[in-house]
């Protein structure tokens, strides 16, 4: 469906409530975010409505997942279309109505609103069921709500059979470890120290933000082969998610992600804040529910009723043109 035609059904639409969910930060903070908007349209009949160009993503959401299922309530990439409709309604918060289609629109501070930063909107209450027509939410923050997610969520077509191909090569025979190191930051040569023991002459994959953790990881598991899902720039610490090759980067998280999930033994440690990076808590619930892996690198069933009916139209129409040739064949002979 074209987003014209789409816009066309929203503004035909009964309900007319949308929430408009532009998440911050790089994909476990998108992934969050889009959880919980998606859990509080369901709650209040809203149409979710997700924008993900001014996340580090700086993509459609579209290019990388679909949902497993049909979801008529859930838009997965907003056009320009859907967002000068939405601003013709009624908008939270108002200061910001008629200005959805920016994607650099501000919020100033007002009495009666202060957002959180200069660069976000301010957050709102997800137990409340507000009155106005389109709710407009853009924030960051991690954490697990992106657990619930991954069980309606499958790769895009677009990514699908790369990822595939880069995730085969390792056949599921392996150990893995993540180190979270740039932007936050792991003591990962005392961790290496602690996890030696049990990766002696295993396969290890090594999944890192920073080159300098996979360059200090070849020299120091000798005894183990070490592998790579993804070739990692050295970008002197800065985050990759942030300042690599948006693209590239985007694809060698999600394969790194895989990756991790479906390895035999994963290992992580907290970052210096005392916790695990979010990333590294999502590649732990995929490794612990590997269905989810499953689910996430299937193909879209195929609807043999679909088929079935097509063939039949296919037939229909054949026998038909055959008919009309040979009526103007018998009228020119």
């Amino acid at each position: 469906m074209n987003a014209a035609s789409r816009t066309s059904i929203l503004r035909a639409s009964q309900s007319r409530r949308f929430l408009l969910c532009r998440p911050r930060g790089g994909l476990n903070d998108v992934l969050c975010r889009i959880g919980e908007c998606w859990r509080y349209a369901e709650k209040f009949d809203r149409t979710l409505i997700i924008d993900t160009r001014k996340s580090e993503l700086r993509d459609h959401f579209s290019n990388f997942f679909e949902p497993k299922d049909k979801a008529p309530n859930v838009i997965f990439d907003a056009s320009e279309d859907d967002l000068e409709f939405l601003n013709e309604l009624a908008c939270f918060p108002t200061e910001i109505r008629g200005q959805l289609h920016r994607l650099d629109v501000r919020l100033k501070a007002t009495p009666r609103l202060k957002p959180i930063t200069n660069l976000a909107l301010p957050d709102f209450d997800f137990s409340k069921n507000y009155q106005e027509d389109v709710l407009a939410y853009e924030q960051w923050g991690g954490g697990s709500l992106s657990f619930g997610l991954m069980d309606k969520l499958r790769l895009s077509p677009k990514i699908r059979p790369m990822v595939l191909d880069r995730v085969r090569q390792f056949d599921g025979k392996y150990y893995a470890v993540h180190v979270r190191n740039t932007d936050l930051k792991t003591n990962y040569k005392d961790f290496f120290s602690k996890i030696v023991p049990e990766v002696s002459g295993k396969r290890l994959l090594v999944c890192s933000d920073d080159a300098a953790v996979i360059e200090y990881a070849r020299n120091f598991f000798r005894s183990s082969e070490i592998l790579t899902s993804s070739e990692i720039p050295d970008l002197g610490g800065k985050p990759l998610h942030i300042y690599g090759d948006r693209k590239k980067s985007n694809i060698d998280t999600i394969v790194d992600l895989i990756a991790l999930g479906k390895s035999q033994k994963l290992f992580f440690a907290n970052v210096t804040e005392g916790r695990a990076s979010g990333f590294s808590g999502l590649a732990g619930h995929l490794f612990t529910n590997k269905y989810l892996l499953d689910g996430l690198l299937e193909s879209p069933r195929i609807d043999f009723a679909v088929i079935k009916w097509r063939v039949k139209k296919y037939r229909r129409g054949l026998r038909h043109y055959l008919r009309q040739r040979m009526s103007q064949s018998l009228k020119g002979s």
